[in-house]
């Protein structure tokens, strides 16, 4: 386990804004020992900088994948994350080709990607929280990538 600081004593942080998030941290979870748990794995994102990767979902299935900084979470898994690079489908209804008015659409995933300063997540979509650091999600964002340029050809 690794020891922390008091929190009115010397802290790994300099700003006062980090050292408020400790302070609230430390109340959150105690300042004796370290938490344990999927939330104690937030909170050392939380305290180091660390990149964590966010699957979410939506309702019939995984909807996309985000890489992002921790700012902040609550016990519900509710997160606030920054400098977030997400990758995400979207399913879309076509009209079949040569066919102008009918009843019958044909289903057509799409997938994007884009850049957002700063995101709330609520924990209900929220499938898997992953350390990893800046490649976390290479794996994910490369699939998404090839199928992307697939898509477009």
């Amino acid at each position: 386990m690794e020891e922390r600081s008091e929190v009115g004593g010397s802290s790994s942080r300099s700003s006062p804004r980090d050292q408020r998030a400790d302070k609230c941290l430390d109340l959150f979870f105690g300042s004796k020992a370290g938490a344990l748990g999927p939330l104690g794995v937030l909170e050392k994102a939380m305290r180091t900088g660390q990149k964590v990767m966010v699957v979410t979902r939506h309702k019939s299935g995984i909807r996309g994948v985000c890489l992002g900084l921790v700012a902040a979470f609550d016990k519900h898994f509710n997160l606030v994350l920054r400098d977030v690079d997400e990758r995400y489908t979207v399913l879309h209804k076509v009209a079949p080709e040569g066919e102008k008015e009918t009843d019958r659409w044909k289903k057509k995933l799409k997938y994007y990607r884009r850049h957002v300063p700063q995101m709330l997540l609520r924990g209900e979509g929220i499938v898997l929280v992953s350390l990893g650091g800046e490649n976390a999600g290479a794996k994910y964002f490369s699939r998404a990538e090839t199928q992307m340029e697939q898509a477009q050809k």
